[in-house]
């Protein structure tokens, strides 16, 4: 049976870039990672070269933003101080922010699934794109019931997911700050004043007699 090739994929192209002209991109799901692990990973690139290539976007300035492959690019700025010859780098390049997008949510799916802020964010970036929930729901491996809940949270400002991304507050609190566009309001919530602080955690507010 005969297949037709996804025609995005096929005008991808290898190139080798230079380590000083790649940065890991926005639309990069996983914005953090273990110091620790990069470390290992690098003696391993020093060691076996680099098994898998990057993948990544080329953007207005020539510079090429990493969608898939952060934590090799972030091990590579550590393995080329042992070994300069890894400076030159082999990425996949998408012809489309679209199919980079697809690329980073391709290899990120198939890892540990992504925090609640981290997922947030990442269904609302593919949503400003174009995509509609199916289609998210179908790169990510989950259901189109669960896109539509995490994308009720995308338009929080960015505090509010910082917050959440930390730990400082949870999916219910977070969804709690949907029913008011007031940013004032949400960082009123967010940072209290001590004193209000003080009485939340207590519960009743002592008055004087």
């Amino acid at each position: 049976m005969n297949m037709k090739p996804n025609t995005d994929t096929a005008a991808a192209v290898i190139e080798y870039v230079p380590l000083a002209d790649l940065y890991l991109s926005d639309l990069n799901p996983r914005q953090e990672a273990d110091p620790e692990g990069i470390a290992l990973l690098a003696q391993s690139i020093v060691t076996c070269g680099l098994v898998q290539n990057l993948a990544g976007l080329r953007d207005d300035a020539g510079r090429v933003g990493i969608v898939a492959g952060g934590r090799r690019l972030r091990a590579l700025a550590l393995a080329v101080e042992t070994d300069p010859s890894l400076a030159l780098v082999p990425v996949r390049l998408a012809p489309t922010a679209l199919t980079a997008q697809a690329w980073a949510n391709a290899e990120n799916s198939a890892r540990e699934a992504l925090a609640p802020a981290d997922e947030i964010r990442a269904y609302g970036r593919m949503r400003d794109a174009g995509a509609l929930a199916p289609s998210i729901a179908k790169a990510f491996g989950v259901t189109e019931a669960h896109v539509y809940r995490r994308l009720k949270l995308a338009d929080l400002p960015a505090p509010v997911l910082d917050a959440l991304a930390a730990g400082q507050i949870n999916l219910a609190t977070a969804t709690a700050f949907t029913v008011s566009n007031d940013e004032a309001l949400h960082e009123t919530w967010l940072y209290p004043p001590r004193g209000c602080r003080h009485r939340r955690r207590g519960g009743r507010d002592r008055r004087a007699p």
